[in-house]
């Protein structure tokens, strides 16, 4: 049958390449071309079930969608560009973004789109008509993930291996690629367990000494294990995850934790032969930026301090009533108390038991209006360290006013005329920033911390925190690279 057609529209487009016909042609159809009846015979070509491929040889072209999403192996953070080609006007794009946490959790988005006359949705340049997230945002579909149904436990720290991305043409499923999401590029891991705990990662191709780095994780305990793999992957700097509490070994709480822990951690950097001696860098979160400021006021042999939305000011622990978070050769620091109004103690009790979202920062705001004669003496003395200093610290935290805490330390640094460079970042809505890196969820604007046993509201936006990780990630690593030598 195909070659019966095709011998018959050859003699077909013969005919209309001969003066006769032509003329005969302009007498019939008048002001008609020749490409409006080459267009007649492609349509009669589809008609008879002639294949794309046949009809693309009689001088026509029949698109077909194609699914492209560079690359399909990526570290986590790195771009993700998603592309679809041979649409037309008229049709319904949608692309959706699927997978699966730890803990068996379905994450999901999705957004749709009109093409235009390119024939080429791009979500780098191009913004949805509806979805779950608004404007031309390469990043959205990747930010805009919602946890859908969640089982007992969830977590903003969703680990997703995989993601499945879709193709839908006017609702019809069509094609899916899947993208690989890795933490590990090109580094070996090792566990330690004495004289500290944690968890060492070295880039394959390190052969001279070089500066490394101590990442410090929050008020939730242990090491944070998977953020300096992406951490040593992205800098290819040797890093440490160090665990200073909740582990085992350690102190069950935040309190009493001896800056000893720091003090052995650059001792054994020190102590690997692929390490430069005395160049240390230290990146922390929350609680661990506190502590970050607090180490490098002591260590010299710190060159460098990261803090994600931390306190320039030394709080008491977490656990029992006022006691200390820190200590030094068996002294605690000078501390500020948490202190609540009895209507912010009611709304602790009440939220606790309905097992809602409570926001600390209004709590951290009134302790410090009750205890502002104490403040200058529980700030860290960040002048003495050899440090430069890169914070962010957002006005919108929920769980703390970091940025506040933060400025506290910036202005302290100018007072004293600080030689080395600082920086503070700042984010509208950008909230506590549990997630550093771009491309990652941030719709679960809460996480559940175990050493009081409540859930804590972040503050800030899912799209605010998103643009907060995109803007700053490349400032990190770019800070780390220039100031770490």
């Amino acid at each position: 049958m195909y070659l019966i057609v095709r011998d018959f529209f050859s003699k077909v487009l013969n005919e209309v390449k001969t003066p006769m016909f032509n003329t005969r042609a302009n007498s019939i159809i008048k002001n008609n071309s020749r490409k409006i009846l080459l267009s007649i015979i492609l349509f009669l070509l589809l008609i008879m079930g002639v294949s794309n491929e046949c009809a693309a040889q009689w001088g026509g072209e029949i698109m077909e969608s194609k699914l492209l999403v560079n690359p399909e192996k990526v570290l986590i953070g790195d771009s993700i560009n998603i592309q679809v080609k041979g649409v037309s006007e008229g049709q319904i794009i949608t692309l959706t973004i699927s997978g699966h946490d730890q803990f068996g959790n379905l994450w999901l988005s999705k957004a749709s789109f009109k093409p235009d006359q390119s024939g080429v949705i791009d979500t780098a340049r191009h913004a949805p008509f509806t979805g779950y997230y608004e404007g031309i945002d390469q990043t959205g579909l990747f930010w805009s993930m919602t946890c859908n149904n969640p089982c007992d436990i969830v977590s903003p720290f969703a680990i997703m291996p995989k993601l499945i991305v879709s193709l839908l043409v006017n609702g019809e499923k069509k094609e899916e690629r899947i993208i690989e999401r890795i933490a590990y590029l090109d580094i070996e891991r090792y566990d330690v367990t004495e004289p500290i705990v944690g968890v060492f990662y070295k880039p394959h191709e390190l052969s001279a000494p070089s500066p490394a780095l101590i990442v410090l994780g929050g008020s939730e305990g242990g090491y944070n294990a998977g953020w300096a793999s992406i951490i040593a992957s992205k800098t290819r700097l040797p890093t440490l995850a160090l665990a200073y509490f909740g582990s085992k070994g350690l102190p069950k709480t935040l309190e009493n934790i001896p800056l000893e822990t720091i003090e052995m951690a650059i001792a054994w950097l020190n102590g690997q032969p692929f390490v430069k001696k005395d160049s240390i860098g230290i990146v922390g979160a929350s609680r661990g930026g506190e502590l970050a400021i607090l180490a490098a006021s002591l260590f010299p042999q710190i060159k460098l301090v990261v803090g994600y939305t931390p306190s320039g000011v030394i709080w008491e622990g977490i656990g029992n009533e006022h006691m200390p978070a820190w200590t030094f050769r068996g002294k605690p620091f000078p501390y500020l108390k948490f202190m609540m109004n009895e209507e912010q103690r009611k709304s602790f009790i009440d939220t606790k038991r309905k097992q809602g979202t409570f926001f600390n920062a209004p709590i951290f705001e009134y302790s410090l209006q009750k205890q502002e004669s104490r403040i200058e003496e529980a700030t860290i003395p960040a002048e003495k360290s050899k440090a430069a200093f890169l914070l962010i610290g957002n006005p919108d935290d929920g769980v703390w006013p970091s940025h506040r805490l933060s400025q506290l330390i910036i202005k302290r640094l100018k007072m004293k005329n600080y030689p080395r460079p600082f920086n503070l970042l700042s984010y509208s809505e950008g909230g506590h920033m549990l997630i550093p890196y771009p491309y990652y969820p941030t719709t679960l604007r809460k996480f559940y911390l175990p050493t009081v046993g409540v859930w804590e509201g972040l503050g800030g936006s899912a799209k605010g925190a998103a643009r907060a990780a995109e803007d700053s990630w490349a400032k990190v690593i770019d800070f780390i690279r220039t100031e770490l030598k």
